[in-house]
């Protein structure tokens, strides 16, 4: 236990505080167990939208030297409590005002070949919201960490928070990144339209399904962070083999959802 306790987890997700669909209760199930082993050096990032009813924001002393850090960067912030069993430290991140779109997108373009060109705003505010959170953990690596010579690991769930993986990978490539899967953003697209993808999946044609489906840009950011990750995980087998015809790369990793 001593031995986990010099380093740090961060856990990014557009459902953390915020409930959209199941992964808010995977990550839930762990938290116990998360915060047993990690400790107060375990930190989850989800998106400000102003309606986080588990959430709670605390005045604790923890949170003194990385909220001036944070000033500095210009991110309005929130910081707390998760109100769940367990109660991690929670950042909400606050993302609209900070960037110029067009120059993040051609950020992660020109270094990852990300092709956000057909994007939308549903796929824009994930994309500012996780580079954001990403300049958050390279501000608490940097106040906290680095001086002691500490490690982190940072998992980003989901397409969603693709671009902040990349960004990490990019400024502080010595934290170690996992991305992880719950389902292909194609994968969900074809069984939407009906397609029995696993018997057909040999012959599917990933950019032209996805421009058919009008997903290209979550499906480029979403191979852009399976591609690029330390650890590429994902949640089953049938998952991993969406992910390897997909995304083109065989997870390292599957981690089954849930731990309770």
């Amino acid at each position: 236990m001593a031995e986990t306790r010099k380093h740090f987890l961060f856990e990014v997700s557009w459902e953390v505080c915020n409930k959209v669909g199941g992964i808010y209760t995977v990550i839930v199930s762990k938290l116990p167990e998360a915060t047993k082993v990690y400790g107060e050096n375990y930190f989850l990032l989800g998106p400000d939208l102003k309606t986080n009813p588990d959430f709670e924001e605390t005045e604790e002393e923890c949170w003194d030297r990385i909220r001036e850090g944070i000033a500095i960067k210009e991110i309005p912030c929130r910081f707390g409590r998760w109100k769940v069993p367990g109660e991690p430290k929670v950042i909400l991140v606050n993302f609209g005002q900070k960037y110029d779109k067009d120059q993040l997108l051609f950020r992660i373009w020109e270094d990852y070949g990300v092709n956000s060109i057909a994007g939308g705003w549903d796929y824009v505010e994930p994309v500012m919201f996780s580079y954001a959170a990403s300049e958050v953990i390279e501000t608490i690596y940097n106040i906290l960490l680095r001086p002691k010579g500490m490690q982190a690991v940072a998992q980003f769930h989901e397409w969603m928070t693709g671009a902040g993986l990349l960004g990490l990978k990019k400024r502080v490539p010595e934290i170690g990144t996992v991305f992880t899967t719950h389902a292909t953003m194609l994968g969900r697209a074809l069984a939407g339209a009906g397609v029995d993808i696993y018997t057909t999946m040999d012959s599917i044609s990933p950019q032209r399904e996805a421009s058919a489906h009008h997903i290209t840009a979550k499906c480029s950011l979403e191979t852009a962070s399976a591609r690029e990750a330390d650890c590429f995980t994902t949640v089953s087998e049938i998952t991993a083999s969406e992910a390897k015809n997909f995304l083109g790369r065989t997870p390292d990793l599957i981690t089954p959802n849930g731990l309770d």
